[in-house]
Protein backbone atom coordinates (compact mmCIF):
# COMPACT_ATOMS: atom_id res chain seq x y z
CA UNK A 1 0.00 0.00 0.00
CA UNK A 2 1.25 3.55 -0.68
CA UNK A 3 2.26 5.63 2.18
CA UNK A 4 -0.56 7.93 2.83
CA UNK A 5 -1.18 11.68 3.70
CA UNK A 6 -3.40 14.45 4.63
CA UNK A 7 -4.41 17.20 2.96
CA UNK A 8 -4.12 20.09 5.60
CA UNK A 9 -6.89 21.65 6.66
CA UNK A 10 -9.08 19.34 4.34
CA UNK A 11 -9.44 16.23 6.48
CA UNK A 12 -9.04 14.16 3.35
CA UNK A 13 -6.46 11.63 2.78
CA UNK A 14 -4.68 10.57 0.37
CA UNK A 15 -1.44 8.93 -1.41
CA UNK A 16 2.03 10.44 -1.41
CA UNK A 17 2.82 9.15 -4.88
CA UNK A 18 0.48 11.26 -7.21
CA UNK A 19 -0.20 11.23 -11.00
CA UNK A 20 0.20 14.10 -13.17
CA UNK A 21 -2.59 14.54 -15.96
CA UNK A 22 -0.20 17.26 -18.44
CA UNK A 23 -0.05 14.12 -20.41
CA UNK A 24 -4.06 13.48 -20.66
CA UNK A 25 -5.91 13.90 -24.16
CA UNK A 26 -3.23 16.17 -26.13
CA UNK A 27 -1.91 13.57 -28.33
CA UNK A 28 -3.39 10.48 -27.40
CA UNK A 29 -7.52 9.45 -27.20
CA UNK A 30 -9.93 9.99 -24.56
CA UNK A 31 -9.78 6.11 -24.09
CA UNK A 32 -5.77 6.07 -23.85
CA UNK A 33 -5.82 9.04 -21.64
CA UNK A 34 -8.72 7.16 -19.59
CA UNK A 35 -6.68 4.13 -19.42
CA UNK A 36 -3.97 6.05 -17.41
CA UNK A 37 -6.30 7.27 -14.81
CA UNK A 38 -7.66 4.03 -14.63
CA UNK A 39 -4.14 2.61 -14.30
CA UNK A 40 -2.91 4.76 -12.09
CA UNK A 41 -6.25 4.49 -9.81
CA UNK A 42 -5.78 0.32 -9.99
CA UNK A 43 -2.25 0.39 -8.61
CA UNK A 44 -3.06 2.40 -5.75
CA UNK A 45 -2.70 6.06 -6.60
CA UNK A 46 -5.59 8.45 -5.30
CA UNK A 47 -4.30 12.11 -6.12
CA UNK A 48 -4.60 13.51 -9.24
CA UNK A 49 -3.02 16.90 -10.83
CA UNK A 50 -4.51 18.44 -13.82
CA UNK A 51 -5.05 22.14 -15.16
CA UNK A 52 -7.12 23.88 -17.36
CA UNK A 53 -4.48 24.18 -20.16
CA UNK A 54 -3.65 20.20 -20.36
CA UNK A 55 -4.60 18.50 -23.07
CA UNK A 56 -5.61 21.90 -25.16
CA UNK A 57 -8.14 22.16 -22.69
CA UNK A 58 -9.56 18.72 -22.69
CA UNK A 59 -7.70 17.19 -19.62
CA UNK A 60 -9.95 18.15 -17.04
CA UNK A 61 -12.95 16.70 -18.70
CA UNK A 62 -11.44 13.58 -19.37
CA UNK A 63 -10.55 13.65 -15.68
CA UNK A 64 -13.91 14.05 -14.77
CA UNK A 65 -15.28 11.31 -16.31
CA UNK A 66 -12.69 8.77 -14.44
CA UNK A 67 -13.89 10.38 -11.17
CA UNK A 68 -17.36 9.28 -11.67
CA UNK A 69 -18.44 7.04 -8.87
CA UNK A 70 -14.80 7.32 -7.40
CA UNK A 71 -15.01 11.07 -6.17
CA UNK A 72 -14.69 9.93 -2.38
CA UNK A 73 -11.93 8.18 -2.95
CA UNK A 74 -9.47 10.43 -4.66
CA UNK A 75 -8.42 14.03 -4.42
CA UNK A 76 -7.89 16.13 -6.78
CA UNK A 77 -5.90 19.27 -7.70
CA UNK A 78 -6.36 21.88 -10.96
CA UNK A 79 -5.24 25.54 -11.36
CA UNK A 80 -6.31 28.71 -12.40
CA UNK A 81 -3.64 30.99 -14.46
CA UNK A 82 -3.44 29.67 -17.66
CA UNK A 83 -6.52 29.45 -19.19
CA UNK A 84 -7.97 26.74 -21.42
CA UNK A 85 -8.06 27.52 -24.86
CA UNK A 86 -11.23 28.57 -26.23
CA UNK A 87 -11.07 26.74 -29.20
CA UNK A 88 -11.56 23.85 -27.09
CA UNK A 89 -14.04 22.01 -28.95
CA UNK A 90 -12.19 23.03 -32.80
CA UNK A 91 -9.04 21.48 -30.84
CA UNK A 92 -10.67 18.42 -30.16
CA UNK A 93 -12.48 17.89 -33.94
CA UNK A 94 -9.27 18.26 -35.71
CA UNK A 95 -7.11 16.22 -33.04
CA UNK A 96 -9.52 13.19 -33.57
CA UNK A 97 -9.39 13.87 -37.32
CA UNK A 98 -5.55 14.40 -37.78
CA UNK A 99 -4.74 11.83 -35.21
CA UNK A 100 -3.71 9.34 -37.33
CA UNK A 101 -1.68 11.50 -39.68
CA UNK A 102 0.21 13.08 -36.25
CA UNK A 103 1.26 10.10 -34.93
CA UNK A 104 2.81 9.10 -37.99
CA UNK A 105 5.10 12.12 -38.79
CA UNK A 106 7.18 13.41 -35.61
CA UNK A 107 7.64 16.81 -37.34
CA UNK A 108 3.48 17.42 -37.87
CA UNK A 109 3.19 16.15 -34.01
CA UNK A 110 5.49 18.77 -32.94
CA UNK A 111 3.64 21.68 -35.04
CA UNK A 112 0.20 20.79 -33.41
CA UNK A 113 2.07 20.99 -30.12
CA UNK A 114 3.54 24.37 -30.49
CA UNK A 115 0.30 25.64 -31.85
CA UNK A 116 -1.96 24.71 -29.23
CA UNK A 117 1.06 26.40 -26.75
CA UNK A 118 0.48 29.01 -28.63
CA UNK A 119 -3.30 29.21 -28.23
CA UNK A 120 -2.55 29.13 -24.08
CA UNK A 121 -3.70 32.58 -22.76
CA UNK A 122 -2.03 33.47 -19.45
CA UNK A 123 -4.76 34.92 -16.37
CA UNK A 124 -5.15 38.10 -14.59
CA UNK A 125 -5.23 36.88 -11.59
CA UNK A 126 -8.47 38.83 -10.82
CA UNK A 127 -10.97 37.94 -8.55
CA UNK A 128 -13.87 38.09 -11.16
CA UNK A 129 -11.79 35.58 -13.69
CA UNK A 130 -10.70 33.35 -10.69
CA UNK A 131 -14.55 32.78 -10.03
CA UNK A 132 -15.07 31.78 -13.27
CA UNK A 133 -11.68 29.45 -14.04
CA UNK A 134 -12.84 28.05 -10.86
CA UNK A 135 -16.94 27.24 -12.18
CA UNK A 136 -15.30 26.23 -15.46
CA UNK A 137 -12.95 23.49 -13.79
CA UNK A 138 -15.82 22.28 -11.71
CA UNK A 139 -17.98 22.11 -14.21
CA UNK A 140 -15.61 19.94 -16.46
CA UNK A 141 -14.59 17.86 -13.48
CA UNK A 142 -17.97 17.39 -12.62
CA UNK A 143 -17.68 17.67 -8.98
CA UNK A 144 -18.73 20.76 -6.21
CA UNK A 145 -15.72 21.31 -4.92
CA UNK A 146 -11.60 20.36 -6.05
CA UNK A 147 -9.07 19.87 -2.71
CA UNK A 148 -6.55 21.62 -4.01
CA UNK A 149 -6.38 24.62 -6.33
CA UNK A 150 -3.35 25.85 -7.11
CA UNK A 151 -2.26 29.83 -8.51
CA UNK A 152 -0.71 28.15 -12.04
CA UNK A 153 2.33 30.19 -13.29
CA UNK A 154 1.79 33.02 -11.47
CA UNK A 155 4.53 35.37 -10.74
CA UNK A 156 4.74 38.06 -7.66
CA UNK A 157 4.08 41.18 -9.72
CA UNK A 158 0.93 38.96 -11.15
CA UNK A 159 0.02 39.18 -7.08
CA UNK A 160 0.77 42.74 -6.41
CA UNK A 161 -2.27 44.44 -5.66
CA UNK A 162 -4.48 41.97 -6.15
CA UNK A 163 -7.89 41.13 -5.04
CA UNK A 164 -7.84 37.53 -5.50
CA UNK A 165 -6.81 36.55 -1.66
CA UNK A 166 -10.57 37.40 -0.31
CA UNK A 167 -12.17 35.26 -3.09
CA UNK A 168 -9.51 32.13 -2.56
CA UNK A 169 -10.38 32.45 1.32
CA UNK A 170 -14.23 32.48 0.66
CA UNK A 171 -13.87 29.62 -1.56
CA UNK A 172 -12.49 27.52 1.01
CA UNK A 173 -14.91 28.98 3.60
CA UNK A 174 -17.36 27.48 0.91
CA UNK A 175 -16.03 24.36 0.52
CA UNK A 176 -15.49 25.33 -2.89
CA UNK A 177 -11.87 23.75 -2.50
CA UNK A 178 -9.99 22.53 0.46
CA UNK A 179 -6.66 24.13 0.45
CA UNK A 180 -5.35 26.62 -2.02
CA UNK A 181 -1.71 28.11 -2.89
CA UNK A 182 0.76 28.67 -5.85
CA UNK A 183 2.34 26.25 -8.12
CA UNK A 184 4.92 27.92 -10.49
CA UNK A 185 8.63 27.61 -10.98
CA UNK A 186 11.17 27.64 -8.03
CA UNK A 187 12.08 30.82 -8.89
CA UNK A 188 9.15 32.60 -9.21
CA UNK A 189 8.05 30.96 -6.22
CA UNK A 190 10.99 32.27 -4.09
CA UNK A 191 9.48 35.60 -4.71
CA UNK A 192 6.47 34.83 -4.10
CA UNK A 193 7.20 33.38 -0.84
CA UNK A 194 9.43 36.88 0.23
CA UNK A 195 6.28 39.08 -1.05
CA UNK A 196 2.90 37.59 -0.74
CA UNK A 197 3.29 34.55 1.53
CA UNK A 198 -0.44 34.58 2.12
CA UNK A 199 -0.83 33.02 -0.93
CA UNK A 200 1.26 30.11 -0.29
CA UNK A 201 -0.31 27.74 2.59
CA UNK A 202 0.72 24.75 -0.41
CA UNK A 203 3.22 24.79 -2.75
CA UNK A 204 3.85 23.27 -6.17
CA UNK A 205 7.41 23.30 -7.71
CA UNK A 206 9.56 21.05 -10.19
CA UNK A 207 12.22 18.89 -7.82
CA UNK A 208 14.71 16.37 -8.03
CA UNK A 209 17.76 14.73 -6.23
CA UNK A 210 19.72 16.87 -8.41
CA UNK A 211 18.39 20.26 -7.06
CA UNK A 212 19.15 21.75 -3.50
CA UNK A 213 16.81 21.44 -0.75
CA UNK A 214 13.72 23.53 -0.76
CA UNK A 215 12.94 25.88 2.34
CA UNK A 216 9.33 26.71 2.04
CA UNK A 217 8.48 26.35 6.27
CA UNK A 218 4.77 25.88 7.13
CA UNK A 219 3.70 25.22 3.53
CA UNK A 220 2.42 21.92 2.70
CA UNK A 221 4.66 20.91 -0.93
CA UNK A 222 3.55 19.12 -3.64
CA UNK A 223 6.51 18.16 -5.94
CA UNK A 224 6.84 17.08 -9.51
CA UNK A 225 9.35 16.72 -12.65
CA UNK A 226 11.80 14.24 -9.89
CA UNK A 227 12.31 12.05 -12.72
CA UNK A 228 12.47 13.99 -15.59
CA UNK A 229 14.52 17.01 -14.15
CA UNK A 230 17.40 14.10 -13.27
CA UNK A 231 16.75 10.74 -15.25
CA UNK A 232 18.37 11.94 -18.61
CA UNK A 233 21.64 13.49 -17.06
CA UNK A 234 22.22 10.32 -14.59
CA UNK A 235 21.21 7.84 -17.14
CA UNK A 236 24.08 9.54 -19.45
CA UNK A 237 26.65 10.07 -16.41
CA UNK A 238 26.05 6.34 -15.62
CA UNK A 239 26.68 5.14 -20.00
CA UNK A 240 30.21 7.17 -19.24
CA UNK A 241 30.91 6.02 -15.81
CA UNK A 242 29.86 1.97 -15.61
CA UNK A 243 31.30 1.13 -12.38
CA UNK A 244 29.87 4.29 -10.86
CA UNK A 245 26.97 2.45 -11.84
CA UNK A 246 27.84 -0.87 -10.26
CA UNK A 247 28.74 0.53 -7.37
CA UNK A 248 25.78 2.71 -6.95
CA UNK A 249 23.49 -0.40 -7.27
CA UNK A 250 25.07 -2.03 -4.65
CA UNK A 251 24.51 0.44 -2.10
CA UNK A 252 21.10 0.96 -2.91
CA UNK A 253 20.55 -3.11 -3.99
CA UNK A 254 19.30 -2.15 -7.04
CA UNK A 255 20.12 -2.46 -10.75
CA UNK A 256 20.58 1.72 -11.81
CA UNK A 257 21.49 0.82 -15.75
CA UNK A 258 17.39 -0.31 -15.96
CA UNK A 259 15.84 2.67 -17.03
CA UNK A 260 12.46 1.72 -15.17
CA UNK A 261 14.57 0.85 -11.98
CA UNK A 262 15.97 4.48 -12.35
CA UNK A 263 13.41 6.13 -12.81
CA UNK A 264 11.68 4.60 -9.88
CA UNK A 265 14.66 5.09 -7.96
CA UNK A 266 14.54 8.76 -8.28
CA UNK A 267 10.62 8.57 -7.24
CA UNK A 268 11.61 7.02 -4.06
CA UNK A 269 14.27 8.86 -3.38
CA UNK A 270 11.72 12.49 -3.79
CA UNK A 271 9.33 10.98 -0.93
CA UNK A 272 12.23 9.68 1.02
CA UNK A 273 13.89 13.23 0.97
CA UNK A 274 10.41 15.14 1.10
CA UNK A 275 8.50 12.86 4.03
CA UNK A 276 5.94 15.77 4.19
CA UNK A 277 4.99 16.07 0.78
CA UNK A 278 3.23 14.58 -2.18
CA UNK A 279 5.59 13.61 -5.20
CA UNK A 280 3.72 13.51 -8.67
CA UNK A 281 5.00 12.16 -11.80
CA UNK A 282 3.61 11.47 -15.05
CA UNK A 283 3.66 8.62 -18.01
CA UNK A 284 1.90 7.59 -21.11
CA UNK A 285 3.10 4.19 -20.80
CA UNK A 286 0.74 2.01 -18.21
CA UNK A 287 3.61 -0.47 -18.08
CA UNK A 288 5.77 2.07 -16.38
CA UNK A 289 3.04 3.30 -13.89
CA UNK A 290 2.61 -0.01 -12.52
CA UNK A 291 6.13 -0.55 -12.39
CA UNK A 292 6.60 2.72 -10.42
CA UNK A 293 4.24 2.09 -7.93
CA UNK A 294 5.26 -1.70 -7.69
CA UNK A 295 8.80 -0.49 -6.51
CA UNK A 296 6.82 0.73 -3.13
CA UNK A 297 5.81 -2.07 -1.87
CA UNK A 298 9.08 -3.22 -0.88
CA UNK A 299 9.09 -1.94 2.81
CA UNK A 300 12.81 -0.74 2.44
CA UNK A 301 12.28 1.44 -0.43
CA UNK A 302 12.38 4.52 2.26
CA UNK A 303 16.11 3.76 3.03
CA UNK A 304 16.60 3.00 -0.27
CA UNK A 305 15.70 6.67 -1.56
CA UNK A 306 17.55 7.71 1.15
CA UNK A 307 20.77 6.25 0.30
CA UNK A 308 20.20 7.20 -2.98
CA UNK A 309 20.20 10.67 -2.06
CA UNK A 310 23.06 10.49 -0.01
CA UNK A 311 25.24 8.88 -2.84
CA UNK A 312 24.10 11.95 -4.79
CA UNK A 313 24.44 14.50 -2.86
CA UNK A 314 28.28 13.41 -1.83
CA UNK A 315 29.23 12.52 -5.35
CA UNK A 316 27.61 13.82 -8.04
CA UNK A 317 25.62 17.07 -7.28
CA UNK A 318 28.56 19.17 -8.93
CA UNK A 319 27.42 17.95 -12.44
CA UNK A 320 24.81 20.15 -13.10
Amino acid sequence: MLEQIELPGTGRGTTRLGFGGSGLMGGLSERESLLLLETAYEAGIRHFDVAPSYGHGLAERCVGKFLRGKSDQATVATKYGILAPPQASILDAARRVLRPVVRRLPAVRKRVARAAAGMKTKAHFSSEEARRSLEHSLRELGVEHVDLWLLHEVTAEDLDGSDLLPVLQEMQQQGRIGIYGVGSERGLLNAIWERHREYCPSVQFGWSVLDAKAQFPGAFCIHHRAVSSAFGALREHFEHAPALCQRWSNAVDADLSQPEILASMLLQASLAANPNSIVLFSSRVPAHIRSNVRSFEDPSWMLRGQRFCELVAGEFRGIR
